[in-house]
């Protein structure tokens, strides 16, 4: 079942998600080094707010660009990651066989009505021993799994109105490279269907996924995203609310979408406020356009603002 573009997928979400809190993208986890002293550590002040802010705008945009890299029906979208090879599309799954340069992996699916095609109930198990891709630079190892499948309709051929729902499992799934290995634990809930092949709602959910790389650990808990893409308007529509919990950040905060974000193709959003606390402090963050952010400051949590400083979307880095 798991083509190469399964597994690089995997490969890509693992060092993916591992970039949240650590300061931008890149092909793969940033070398292990100390977090910044005063600069991060909860709770929020005037002089840590930014890098809070991109830690958890960070970890919200990296299940956005999951979903992108997902697009598992192959469904055009208004983003420039569908051109991305690393796509999985639910099209392509029907060998398996995963074509490791070295190693191996073992795929098992569980065809639930022996009807030869994917359809509701059906599961599928892959673990990864050593798999090595020569053109990432990328070894797996792990395992990883797709349950709870439900198909309404003919998602395949994009035959409207049509939904997909399933839960990508992973257990100590880790991905390595030469800057080191992200490991990967827990689950995401990945919902997607459209009426009529113009607006497409989606939601990715997660009770707890948790990501190691670098000496730093992060979990995203009680997550659920929402983003609804009209293919017509190109614009994107997004909601975003949980926890993260941090090393890096030494604590864990709360995030509450306020006002959903606009965004318009693959810009940066024009409005939607974000609410991040913690248990003594918060940020609130605004989309004042496409070009700037506002982060406004409660220290205490008394309701009165301390702190107020507009920045770029670019200073936020969000590759």
């Amino acid at each position: 079942m798991f083509t190469r573009q399964f597994a690089m997928l995997i490969a890509s979400m693992a060092l993916m998600l591992s970039t949240s809190c650590g300061g931008g993208g890149g092909g793969g986890p940033p070398p292990q080094q100390p977090p910044p002293p005063n600069t991060t550590a909860l709770p929020i002040t005037a002089d840590n707010a930014q890098d809070i802010t991109v830690g958890v705008l960070e970890a919200i945009t990296s299940t956005v660009d999951l979903i992108d890299i997902l697009d598992i029906v192959g469904l055009p979208t208004i983003s420039a990651a569908n051109s991305d090879p690393t796509k999985f599309l639910l099209r392509d799954i029907f060998t398996e066989i995963v074509p490791c340069d070295a190693g191996e992996a073992t795929v098992t699916w569980d065809d639930a009505d022996n009807n030869l095609m994917i359809s509701t109930g059906d599961t599928f198990d892959v673990v990864f021993n050593g798999c090595f891709f020569a053109d990432s630079g990328a070894t797996l190892n792990g395992a990883t799994s797709l349950t709870n499948l439900v198909v309404t309709g003919d998602p395949i051929n994009q035959i409207a109105p049509w939904g997909l729902a399933t839960t990508f499992g992973f257990v100590n799934l880790s991905a390595t490279d030469n800057a080191g290995p992200a490991i990967l634990d827990g689950s995401l809930d990945l919902d997607v269907g459209t009426d009529d092949n113009v607006v497409v709602d989606l939601t990715l959910a997660t009770a707890s996924l948790t990501v190691q790389h670098s000496g730093i650990t992060e979990t995203l808990s009680d997550y659920v995203l929402a983003q609804t893409l009209d293919l017509n308007t190109l614009t994107q529509i997004i909601s975003a609310d949980g926890t993260l919990t941090s090393t890096l950040l030494e604590g864990t905060v709360t995030f509450e979408t306020l006002q959903e974000f606009m965004a318009i193709g693959d810009d940066n959003p024009s409005a939607g406020q974000l609410l991040i606390s913690d248990s003594t402090s918060s940020v609130l963050i605004t989309a004042l356009d496409n070009i700037n952010v506002q982060l406004d400051v409660d220290i205490d949590l008394d309701g009165m603002i301390d702190a107020t400083f507009v920045v770029t979307w670019t200073a936020l880095d969000l590759d």
